[in-house]
């Protein structure tokens, strides 16, 4: 017995060794898998205090412990408004725990929101920086240690959506700005022909460089200036060049035009653009294109005919990043807090583009563009559609009580019906009345029992008859206001089509009201003129777009022009008589 003990235990012995031996192989190969994966959590911390960067070190697997109390920390100073010093404690953790995800998060947010508003709003561009920094920090380097952690991807879309698209921040149009100069060059005509050819192009530059022209025009850029002797900043350099070329050589521009006109260079230039899409804005361009088919305006002629989302509005980005949140990180079929609040993101960038996803630059000699946002009308399908689509969703997840999606879609529709109609948009204004009623008529509520023109009549008389709305002569000056701007930035179409209603909100003021109580306006004539006075002294609009606005008016509607001179001339003489009276004889 004491013998087969024995035999046992060295039995044993011999085959722990060997298991031993065996797991000591196999560390080199997870060591090397784990470094490829980028699963190594122990760089060390630049510019730490000594004490730190030895306590990191030599407290080894319980460095978790160093960042417990970093994190205390740096919550404590955010709280006592020291920023500065909580993003630096924000980035030593980002450092010893990668894929700690509210790190990243709370990095970001602090850069975007705390740090630039500690700017003061006189220096939008340092302001803009910081809100730069907070995306770029979330996009380029907490997705990329945490590719499958959603609430990154929702906090990265918040920022575009909130603080870029936002008005809660005193520069919001510089951003909007800022960021549709960025876009602008990378995206061409904007066309789904052109999102087609830029996710054709090679993602490398020697992938490019197979093509032997190309070959040629590169070699050709790089001995004409040095600044495009290094292959990780060319592409980078010749989008500059082309925007710019007085930051380069007159070689390098004579290079360009040398080639311009040929196949070579409007290949390369697909490249360099979709190169730049992917590498900076970190975009996938399939999903780009998957998006604009989705998502894109719809004609309000032919719903079938789509245009591609404009990549220049920031809640397109925020949409952009909601979906590759959910593509990535999402559980489908699974109801989760995480994911609605992602696919939210998406839903209200819709609403969001519909209202003012219209962004105009307006150029200016010697100035940066003036920047404005106007309803898209043509975002009102996709919007419908995710809509619907969302109420149909949670129903199933809350078992059939989606009520504040379904009162906020009649409602919209309810909106809708009038923005269309006042657009000029009859048609399409009695499509979505007709949707209206199918879904939402009940016998409870007797609204939309009546005609299409009734409806909207009525909506108008109870704006101008209830309390704290807009009376008669704010709205129709409001609308004539907004037609001449339509006018001055070559949107005739809207620009006729709010003139119209201006005309017809004003015929039905002075029919009178149900009580007969309303008082006469002005003539029309003279309320198109205090319109035209309004327009002309309002600081909003630049000058040379008021001087381009008359100077349409007087070469391509010359009655109008007249009519409004004869009003203007009417108008000084009533100053001039009022001021003689002020004088006394």
């Amino acid at each position: 017995m004491h013998v087969r003990d024995t035999l046992t235990v060295v039995v044993c012995s011999i085959l722990a060794v060997a298991m031993l031996v065996a797991a000591s192989m196999r560390l080199a190969p997870i060591r090397q898998a784990r470094e490829e994966m980028n699963l190594v959590s122990n760089a060390s911390l630049e510019n730490a205090p000594p004490s730190l960067a030895f306590a990191t070190v030599a407290m080894g697997a319980f460095r978790g412990l160093i960042v417990d109390i970093l994190w205390i920390r740096a919550d404590k100073l955010k709280q006592e408004g020291q920023f500065f010093d909580a993003k630096q404690l924000a980035e030593w953790i980002t450092v010893l725990q990668p894929r700690f995800a509210t790190v990243w998060i709370f990095h970001g947010w602090n850069m975007a929101y705390n740090i630039s508003v500690a700017v003061p709003n006189t220096q939008p561009e340092e302001r803009w920086r910081w809100v730069r920094n907070g995306y770029e920090l979330l996009r380029d380097k907490g997705i990329e240690k945490n590719p499958h952690s959603i609430s990154l991807y929702r906090e990265l879309a918040w920022i575009f959506q909130h603080k870029i698209s936002g008005v809660n921040d005193d520069c919001h149009m510089y951003y909007k700005r800022q960021l549709a100069l960025a876009m602008r060059p990378l995206l061409g005509e904007k066309t789904r022909e052109e999102f087609q050819a830029l996710a054709r192009a090679p993602e490398e530059l020697s992938d490019i460089m197979q093509d032997a022209d190309i070959k040629s025009f590169v070699e050709l850029l790089m001995q004409a200036d040095d600044e495009f002797a290094n292959d990780d900043r060319f592409v980078k350099n010749y989008m500059a060049l082309r925007q710019n070329p007085n930051q380069f050589a007159d070689q390098a521009q004579e290079v360009v035009n040398s080639f311009r006109g040929t196949p070579a260079l409007e290949k390369f230039d697909y490249f360099a653009r979709a190169h730049q899409l992917r590498k900076v804005w970190k975009f996938d361009i399939d999903l780009m294109i998957d998006l604009n088919d989705k998502y894109g305006a719809a004609s309000i002629d032919d719903p079938n005919d789509r245009k591609p989302l404009n990549w220049e509005h920031p809640d397109v980005h925020a949409m952009y990043w909601a979906q590759k949140g959910l593509d990535v990180a999402g559980k489908p079929g699974k109801y989760s807090v995480d994911e609605k609040n992602t696919d939210r993101i998406i839903f209200h960038s819709l609403q969001n583009l519909f209202r003012r996803g219209k962004l105009i630059l307006y150029d200016l000699p010697d100035q940066a563009p003036a920047v404005f946002l106007r309803p898209d009308l043509e975002m009102f399908d996709s919007l419908n559609a995710a809509w619907i689509e969302r109420i149909e969703k949670y129903e199933a997840f809350e078992r059939g009580n989606p009520k504040a999606v379904r009162g906020g879609h009649r409602s919209m529709l309810m909106n809708a019906v009038e923005v269309f109609y006042r657009a000029g948009h009859r048609v399409k204004a009695a499509q979505i009345y007709a949707q209206l009623r199918q879904r939402y008529a009940t016998p409870e509520d007797r609204r939309f029992d009546v005609g299409l023109i009734t409806f909207v009549r009525r909506r108008i008389a109870e704006e101008l008859d209830r309390p704290g709305g807009k009376d008669a002569t704010e709205l129709i000056v409001m609308t004539l206001g907004e037609a001449y701007f339509r006018f001055a930035v070559h949107d005739d179409d809207e620009a006729a089509g709010r003139e119209r209603w201006a005309r017809e909100v004003y015929d039905l003021y002075q029919t009178g009201s149900a009580d007969g109580a309303r008082t006469g306006l002005p003539p029309f004539d003279i309320m198109r003129y205090m319109a035209l006075r309004t327009f002309m002294e309002d600081p909003f609009y630049p000058d040379h777009l008021k001087l381009r606005l008359m100077g349409r008016i007087k070469i391509e509607r010359p009655d109008l022009f007249d009519k409004l001179m004869k009003q203007e001339e009417a108008f000084q003489k009533l100053v001039e008589e009022a001021a003689r009276k002020r004088q006394g004889p």
